[in-house]
């Protein structure tokens, strides 16, 4: 897939059918609001399977910015799209866990190719057919079962 950039006033790109979020140094209420509806429309609009939000830039994240944007990749979650947090710096990371911030369902990146190669890997996992669930068809159809209880 080409890469294109959207246009928006928040900066995004899709980049191998994932969209890339720069999240900006400053993060006011209204701010992220715009960054919350311009990513959910984007993901509509453009069918990509990932979401990246680049944090490199950011210096200083307050529990509210933090949980507004781990409820987004929520959000990106229920519309099929898997969500990966890249660029933390160490600082924002050592504040969100002083202040014991829930982390456990943020899926996290040290560099952007780490970040395309994590939801690469899911895609290929959703991507596998029915039948690679049971690589040894034991699977008991129903009919069977039935008949198998008949017997007893």
């Amino acid at each position: 897939m080409k890469d294109r950039q959207i246009d928006s006033e928040t900066a995004m790109s899709v980049v191998r059918n994932c969209l890339v979020v720069t999240i900006q140094s400053e993060l006011h209420d209204d701010i992220l609001m715009r960054i919350r509806t311009d990513i959910l429309e984007k993901i509509r609009a453009t069918m990509v399977r990932g979401l990246i939000l680049d944090f490199c830039t950011v210096r200083a994240l307050d529990t509210f910015a933090f949980k507004s944007l781990t409820d987004t990749a929520k959000m990106a979650s229920l519309l099929g799209v898997s969500a990966v947090f890249v660029g933390l710096q160490p600082g924002v990371v050592s504040a969100l866990v002083d202040l014991e911030v829930e982390i456990a369902d943020v899926r996290a990146a040290l560099t952007m190719e780490d970040a395309f190669e994590q939801l690469q890997n899911v895609s290929s996992i959703q991507d596998e057919p029915e039948d690679a669930e049971d690589p040894d068809n034991l699977t008991i159809e129903d009919d069977e079962w039935e008949s198998d209880g008949e017997e007893l």
